[in-house]
């Protein structure tokens, strides 16, 4: 028997198959674009998403040399808060927007006046930010009130996906959590936020626990045999929660792709009086994390490669290696502080703990000294800086980290997380399988076909450790003046308005 988990994230989607002890068997991945209508708007059509995931799973399935019958069950893990209007067959009526895209900060403040910050928070566990689902419908009510009354209902990516595959329209709890419409104590939309946004609650999805059999499947366009049982899966970063074994007291991860999604486990709902760090629904049913996000991690870096390491791209092709090992290669060679430059990664505003639209990114120091290693090395120290302060946010609402699991690409850097070792002062490791994600979709799909009777002893089965990073006194000593300097620079900026006044700048010119 085989399980399959279907990863439909922010750059691209991949399908895995599994066997039953957590051995990928075959894998495909394919890439997609995002759209730029302006700087700050990121738009993904839906579509693609499907037509993609169909070659995904054909070439898997095909690379894998077994019997199609024999892929039991599947479960679906997404790139979260992004949202698309669909009619009653399923059909977008617009681009997606994605989870990226800030342009409703109008919306925002509506939300703020209109239900305000405190409700919000202590029925979502969100804070009030164009990140999230609802955000975004709003902006389709108030920018396009033909789709929003044409809509059916808004659907996330695996939402989507599901009813491609299934013909429901239903998510999961932890997807819904993330939409700031849903009530995560009591486990449904908020009848009371729906009616203060005037938002009819019909055009959401039916929403169920992750690791739900859904039905089989009615389509004939993917190479899944149709007995295949479809299973509700889990936002990404709650399926990568899974997948290391985040489900304990004291357990706790940070998953580095495009952004870097910090998660720990609650046994029973857990708010931050100042709301700088969320509460959400996990993939374990009946439990919860607490998440920190940070937008733009892995994204910073990629802008490096693009924008900057043509030459590190061109020594990679002629190496055979991927540009990132080469511009870490290089990051290596930069002391601890790289050699004086800062960068703070807020390239698409701040998420976590700050919640700062109008922030941007700061590479800071910069001199006519520095080399490109030092501006790779910046960029792996100023994540981490963010990473840290959101742990310390979370020990002082009580959450106290054994260690931290680290998954991702960015965990297949082994100087990133001794970085993160190094600033944070506790031990990181990194599992056997990195595709957590995936793995924690593959648990949920075996959970709903009724092969893990226990979601939580078959993570624990199934997650073990590749290696571990140990923090070094010395380097951490240097790290605790860099960390509490970046955070003094960034306080400077906000306290004295600097980030909404170039923002108005720019909006100014931008409308001339």
């Amino acid at each position: 028997m085989f399980i399959a988990a279907l990863d439909l994230g922010t750059t691209g989607c991949r399908t895995y198959i599994f066997d039953l002890v957590g051995t990928i068997i075959a894998s495909d991945y394919q890439e997609w674009q995002s759209f730029y209508p302006s700087p700050s708007f990121v738009e993904q059509d839906a579509n693609v998403w499907w037509d993609s995931l169909k070659k995904t799973i054909e070439r898997a399935i095909k690379k894998s040399g077994i019997d199609k019958t024999d892929i039991v069950s599947l479960s679906v893990t997404n790139q979260r808060e992004t949202i698309v209007p669909v009619d009653k067959d399923g059909n977008p009526l617009h681009n997606a927007l994605v989870w990226q895209d800030r342009r409703t900060i109008e919306q925002v403040e509506y939300i703020k006046k209109k239900v305000g910050i405190d409700k919000i928070y202590k029925t979502t566990g969100l804070t009030i930010d164009p990140y999230f689902s609802a955000t975004k419908i709003l902006w389709f009510k108030d920018k396009k009130p033909d789709i929003y009354r044409k809509t059916h209902k808004f659907l996330l990516v695996s939402d989507f996906i599901i009813h491609k595959l299934t013909g429901r329209f239903c998510t999961d709890f932890s997807n819904a959590s993330r939409t700031m419409l849903f009530d995560v104590s009591n486990l449904k939309y908020s009848d009371q936020i729906a009616s203060e946004l005037e938002f009819d609650l019909d055009k959401m999805p039916e929403t169920l626990e992750s690791g739900t059999e859904i039905g089989e499947m009615i389509t004939d366009e993917t190479l899944f045999d149709k007995k295949t049982l479809v299973v509700t899966g889990a936002g990404d970063q709650q399926s990568a929660a899974l997948g290391v074994g985040v489900v304990s007291p004291g357990e706790m991860k940070c998953t580095t792709g495009t952004g870097s999604f910090i998660l720990a486990f609650l046994a029973k709902p857990n708010f931050d009086p100042q709301k700088r760090v969320l509460c959400s629904c996990h993939a374990v049913p009946g439990t919860w994390v607490q998440e920190a996000s940070i937008f733009t991690s892995g994204a910073t870096l990629r802008w490096f490669r693009d924008q900057i390491g043509l030459a590190e791209s061109e020594i990679a092709e002629e190496k055979g290696l991927d540009p990132y090992e080469v511009m870490i290669a290089q990051a290596e060679e930069s002391p601890v502080g790289a050699n004086g430059l800062l960068l703070i990664p807020h390239l698409v505003g701040a998420g976590a703990p700050h919640w700062n639209p109008h922030a941007r990114g700061i590479l800071f120091g910069f001199a006519l000294g520095h080399q490109r290693k030092d501006l790779y090395r910046a960029v792996l120290e100023g994540v981490a800086f963010e990473i840290r302060k959101n742990i310390e946010v979370f020990k002082e609402i009580g959450i106290e980290p054994k260690e931290l699991k680290l998954t991702g690409g960015g965990s297949r850097s082994d100087l990133w997380n001794q970085i993160y070792a190094d600033v944070l002062g506790i031990t990181c490791v990194r599992n056997v399988i990195e595709e957590a994600t995936s793995l924690g979709a593959a648990i949920l799909a075996a959970s709903g076909a009724a092969i893990f009777p226990d979601i939580t002893k078959a993570a624990e089965n199934l997650c073990k450790i590749d290696k571990k990073w140990i923090s070094n006194a010395e380097r951490h000593k240097h790290y605790e003046q860099l960390y509490n300097y970046s955070y003094k620079l960034y306080n400077f900026l906000e306290k004295n308005n600097l980030y909404k006044e170039l923002s108005d700048i720019s909006t100014s010119i931008d409308s001339k």
